[in-house]
């Protein structure tokens, strides 16, 4: 089973939920994490066995519109517990409206064997001549702690992501 929620948080600190409208082409985010240098990571935590699996993406119009996606695969017998956990985004060039704060994660429980998608989504509050110079040197990064399972709090899920910048490549 698989459930999922959209939360406002801003890529920097959280995302604004939001959907990309019209003709904008989206672009990858390398995961830089483990020096994975890939637009899929794939994390599991042997010890509680909970899976965590990332992917991101950006469009840049008038301003930079980022989203990224993490699934939670509650692997062990026992209850995943949201109701303690925390997510911010960091973002080094982008202004997000929560940038770089943590806010809440859902109320949820997930049960073992079950999945749970977390979407973070944003739109740059800064508007400026040419969006795309903040592309260049961008690093973003998710935190997510709290994470419970058998009562016991979890390790702390960081994970860095860079833009593919498609005019560095022409």
């Amino acid at each position: 089973m698989t459930r999922s929620i959209s939360l406002r948080v801003v890529v920097g600190g959280m995302f604004i939920a939001f959907g990309i409208t019209g003709c904008a082409q989206t672009y990858p985010y390398l995961i830089v994490t483990d020096d994975c240098n890939c637009t899929h990571y794939r994390y599991l935590d042997r010890s509680s066995k909970v899976e965590y699996v990332l992917s991101g993406d950006y469009a840049v119009n008038a301003r930079v519109v980022s989203t990224i996606r993490i699934t939670l695969r509650n692997l062990s017998k026992d209850t995943l517990s949201l109701k303690q956990g925390h997510i911010r985004g960091s973002s080094r060039n982008v202004r997000y409206e929560n940038n770089g704060r943590y806010v809440l994660l859902p109320f949820v429980d997930i049960l073992p064997g079950e999945e749970f998608q977390i979407t973070l989504a944003g739109t740059d509050t800064e508007t400026v001549a040419e969006p795309w110079f903040k592309i260049a040197g961008e690093r973003v990064r998710v935190e997510m702690k709290g994470l419970l399972l058998k009562g016991k709090i979890l390790n702390p899920m960081v994970v860095e992501f860079i833009p593919v910048n498609p005019k560095l490549s022409s």
